[in-house]
């Protein structure tokens, strides 16, 4: 069960994609060799997509894969740079509860709205934006109390990769060991 939840963001990923594949799969082979397009794999290829984008901003978050701006940062002392990691990861916990509640309050308005083509509630798109937000919410967490722990001695992650073997958690390993 661990290795599920360390890897929980990977397998929704796959799956959805994999979803999103067959669904787009469907059209081609219903619009091209059929002649006969079905209206309703757009809307749900997109709903899947949308989700995949606000599940993958969480694995990014795990990962340490958004892109940062370095310059200034391998300019500072380590004393700095941790400081500096601190304050991002306020930031990203900040910014993350902003999703998970305005994603919410979105979410709940368009509850009673229903897409054009599968006449479903929008909130079943909509809902992805409190899900990735909950889930960059924990990574975010996660991120935040490694560096004022100290784990993360950079914050920026310039000179350590951070892994995530689900054993013990988060664990810093620096480059020269990778």
């Amino acid at each position: 069960m661990n290795r599920f939840l360390s890897h929980f963001e990977e397998i929704i990923v796959v799956v959805l994609l994999a979803f999103m594949c067959v669904v787009v799969a469907l059209q081609v082979f219903f619009r091209l060799i059929l002649q006969d397009p079905l209206i309703w794999t757009e809307e749900l290829a997109t709903i899947f997509f949308v989700w995949v984008v606000f599940i993958g901003a969480s694995l990014a978050l795990k990962r340490n894969e958004h892109f940062a701006v370095e310059l200034i940062q391998r300019r500072l002392s380590i004393k700095d740079r941790r400081l500096v990691g601190i304050i991002v990861g306020v930031f990203l916990v900040v910014f993350s509860l902003l999703v998970l509640i305005e994603g919410a309050r979105i979410t709940w308005f368009n509850t009673q709205v229903s897409t054009a083509a599968m006449q479903i509630s929008r909130a079943w798109a909509y809902s992805a934006l409190p899900a990735g937000g909950l889930l960059m919410l924990v990574r975010s967490l996660e991120i935040l109390l490694s560096r004022i722990r100290g784990d993360i001695a950079d914050g920026m992650n310039a000179d350590v990769t951070v892994d995530d073997t689900g054993k013990d958690g988060l664990q810093v390993k620096p480059e020269e060991q990778l």
